[in-house]
């Protein structure tokens, strides 16, 4: 067995964080209230054990929103897309 990590945005899931940069980052939900954030994306990121020979490309969109769904350890990932009337992707 091994651990993979997939990343939810929006209707599609990812094998990396989406392009986001990485100082647009917000480190807890309290960083919302802090920031006058005009817009901000979620990422959730879901840690699944699969077996050895898993292959991400042959799998359906279906079957790894499945795999998703089912997995116990998610991490959610909050980023800035617009502060203060200024686009910051």
């Amino acid at each position: 067995m091994k651990t993979i990590h997939l990343f939810q945005f929006k209707n599609s899931i990812l094998r990396k964080i989406p392009f986001f940069k990485k100082e647009h980052r917000l480190d807890s939900l309290n960083d919302l209230m802090t920031f006058d954030l005009m817009n901000t994306e979620k990422v959730t990121e879901f840690i699944i054990e699969v077996h050895d020979d898993f292959i991400f490309e042959d799998k359906t969109g279906d079957d790894l929103l499945a795999m998703c769904q089912n997995t116990k350890h998610t991490i959610e990932h909050y980023f800035a897309t617009t502060m203060n009337d200024y686009d910051v992707i």
